[in-house]
């Protein structure tokens, strides 16, 4: 039984720190952010509203599956 009490102890404490700190160190990027104007880089995936035919998308995957292949 003692087992369960540590044992939820110890993880309650584990995420209470890691929400303090994430809290912490979150809100400084924030206000640095904000103060100091700095915008944020966002990738867009421009995808196409049309539909892919099947064949198409293998040709796609099997050429990227090369890709993945030689690293």
């Amino acid at each position: 039984m003692s087992f369960y009490i540590w044992h939820t102890l110890l993880v309650t404490v584990f995420i209470a720190i890691a929400y303090g700190l994430g809290y912490r160190f979150g809100r400084i990027k924030l206000y640095d952010r904000l103060l100091n104007g700095k915008k944020v880089k966002v990738k867009v995936n421009a995808q196409s509203d049309k539909e892919t035919s099947h064949k198409d998308w293998l040709e796609g995957y099997h050429k990227w599956k090369k890709t993945q292949n030689r690293n």
